[in-house]
């Protein structure tokens, strides 16, 4: 019976994930209460949960002391990163998340090549997003991020006030 409920566990609740996330960019804590709460995450869970998950390694890396256990976990973070890619190619979060990694880590790490294909895939696919959090989310990132255009930005804040108003 009890291996029944390990393999039936319950999936973290995606909006307290997204909370920590975005917290654990500032706080160690939060970065620590994510990787936790995402622990029995593994490559057959959902593809946005195993997403969050390598987020949540690359958080771990930046707040790690040891060179070694930096790698360690920007390696693990970007290969579950690029497993919830493989996995649902089209999922406008998880191009988003991977686009959010790439465009704020190192350019020594030379983990960045999707940021152009990413960008045109968010931008693309933003209007057609029905979660408003997201949209709002992705707007304000991508409206001062040195990847896009004055024009992208311009489309975004456009998109925000049809979103705001509509």
């Amino acid at each position: 019976m009890l291996l029944l409920s390990k393999v039936y566990a319950a999936e973290p609740e995606i909006q307290e994930v997204k909370s920590l996330f975005q917290a654990s960019a500032k706080s160690k804590t939060a970065a620590d209460q994510l990787l936790k709460l995402l622990a029995e995450v593994t490559e057959s869970s959902s593809p946005l949960l195993i997403g969050y998950k390598g987020a949540a390694e690359m958080m771990q890396a930046k707040y790690a002391w040891s060179p070694i256990s930096k790698v360690k976990r920007f390696n693990n973070g970007k290969h579950l990163i690029e497993t919830a890619v493989k996995k649902a190619p089209d999922h406008l979060e998880i191009r988003f998340l991977r686009l959010a990694i790439q465009t704020n880590l190192p350019a020594f790490l030379n983990y960045n090549d999707d940021i152009q294909n990413d960008k045109k895939f968010v931008l693309a696919n933003l209007k057609n997003s029905k979660d408003k959090t997201l949209k709002q989310n992705i707007v304000k990132y991508l409206s001062t991020s040195k990847y896009c255009t004055a024009e992208e930005k311009k489309e975004l804040n456009l998109e925000l006030l049809k979103h705001n108003h509509g």
